[in-house]
């Protein structure tokens, strides 16, 4: 008890009026324990700590629960069951002639015995109150203490959370020293930081401490078994006290994923706006208890990690939709545009040819009148496949329109460029032709080659676009024929 902060007063108390056991002990709200925090005591029967259930600690309960002081005077050897009314005598005491307890505000009791005289009288009674009421604001005080202490590593934590965004610039790294920084703040052994796209039935770990085994990161693992799996399947946090080792199904991922299975574990799900859900797990190798305030600085992280996740989610989103066509998954207009002024760019740097090419189907209106938008927006996105298949990885393709290809083809001339462009037409035409009948989808073409015809863009757009609009007139003069 030396460490205690109410033991200097408890003796005092005790050497003053000449008690024979003087003991505060506090309620711990929890376990409903009642908890000796201070002590002094001739007795050889009283241990040097002592916890008894609430409800089976005697005298002790009846005056926490009621509030009342308690005083038992000229008590006769025999007269006082112990073991039911002090329970704290290990081994049973003998001789008391005099009790007297008192709360010690909400969650304290103080006791007192004597073996010296009959009782306390009223002058002693009263420095025993008075005692009390100096125990309950060093209780109050030391509560205060420990929720600004709590406070301050909360703030601390998120002001190092607050500071990350500007540390890390890659996701994953991010998501790394977040998790990092909750483990070490809740002093657990693992941390780990898991995600479930929608309709998977999979899961994979984005981020983990370093002792996690490298054989359950960036890998697919179940979203139906273990611990982890309950936390997705059910969306709700998990709180494992003490892991079981013999429990066959107390285990995080998988049966042999080599991590402890025998301190706490901890997981906090968070459901994301795209649909996804997130989960961030700790596991310690002995058990601990975490204060609420521990608890929910670390709930309240996990929403702010998902904001910023959510937020590059969207970001990505957003620059894709800026890049590529949402019909078809091409460059859409604009981003060819800009990849035909980098070609050129680089074209004129390094004396390079290259060839552009615009590609139209048609009569492609038609195709609204035979089938539905829905229907018509899925084939765009399947005649861009079948068009882009087979071509070599360094030819680029962007949706120009509905019906309009373009093709840009770094380091080859028009002639070069020629089989490569047949081929993507011709099975852009087997496509639609398959699939509706009566209608015959034909392809015209134009193609201009840098630096022979054009070293500029303000040149060699107008000549493909012309040399397209006169194929398709000459086309439609043949149709009319």
């Amino acid at each position: 008890m030396e460490s205690s902060p109410f033991q200097s007063l408890v003796s005092l108390l005790s050497n003053i009026l000449e008690a024979f056991t003087t003991a505060l002990f506090v309620l711990e709200p929890k376990s409903r324990q009642l908890q000796m925090v201070a002590s002094q005591s001739l007795s050889k029967h009283l241990p040097a700590r002592v916890s008894l259930p609430l409800e089976q600690s005697g005298i002790l309960s009846q005056v926490q629960k009621v509030g009342q002081v308690v005083h038992l005077d000229k008590l006769q050897e025999g007269a006082l069951n112990l073991s039911a009314t002090i329970p704290f005598y290990r081994d049973g005491e003998s001789h008391i002639k005099g009790v007297f307890v008192v709360p010690v505000g909400d969650g304290g009791v103080l006791y007192v015995d004597t073996k010296f005289a009959w009782g306390f009288n009223d002058k002693q009674q009263k420095l025993i109150r008075e005692v009390a009421d100096v125990l309950h604001f060093l209780l109050q005080r030391e509560a205060s203490l420990s929720r600004q202490e709590s406070y301050g590593r909360l703030f601390e934590l998120w002001q190092k959370l607050a500071e990350l965004p500007f540390k890390e610039e890659v996701v994953e790294e991010y998501c790394g020293s977040f998790l990092n920084e909750c483990s070490q703040f809740l002093g657990s052994d693992y941390g780990f930081l898991a995600l479930r796209q929608p309709g998977r039935s999979d899961q994979h770990l984005i981020a983990a401490t370093s002792n996690v085994p490298r054989s359950l990161v960036n890998q697919s693992l179940p979203a139906n078994q273990g611990l982890m799996g309950y936390v997705l399947e059910n969306r709700k946090s998990l709180l494992v006290g003490r892991l079981n080792p013999s429990t066959s199904d107390h285990f995080l991922f998988l049966p042999s994923e080599g991590l402890p299975h025998q301190g706490t574990f901890w997981a906090l799900p968070s459901e994301m706006a795209l649909g996804h859900t997130l989960v961030m797990a700790f596991l310690s190798r002995q058990s601990l208890e975490w204060s609420p305030e521990e608890q929910f600085g670390v709930t309240h992280a996990l929403e702010v990690l998902r904001l910023k996740l959510e937020h590059c989610c969207y970001q990505e989103e957003c620059q894709h939709l800026r890049v590529y066509d949402s019909s078809t998954g091409m460059l859409n207009a604009v981003a060819f545009e800009a990849r035909v002024d980098a070609t050129l760019t680089n074209a004129m740097h390094n004396s390079l040819p290259f060839a552009l090419a615009l590609v139209q189907f048609e009569p492609w209106q038609i195709l609204s009148t035979k089938v539905p938008p829905r229907q018509l927006r899925r084939w765009q996105g399947e005649l861009a496949a079948s068009i882009y298949n087979g071509l070599p990885r360094e030819i680029v393709v962007g949706a120009m329109g509905e019906n309009r290809y373009g093709f840009l083809f770094p380091g080859m001339t028009v002639q070069e460029a020629k089989p490569y462009l047949t081929a993507a037409t011709d099975a852009g035409r087997k496509f639609i032709g398959s699939r509706v009948k009566g209608v015959r989808l034909q392809a015209q073409s134009g193609a201009v080659g840098f630096p022979q015809e054009g070293t500029r863009s303000e040149e060699l757009w107008p000549l493909v676009s012309g040399r397209l609009y006169a194929a398709l007139r000459t086309k439609s003069e043949k149709v009319s024929v």
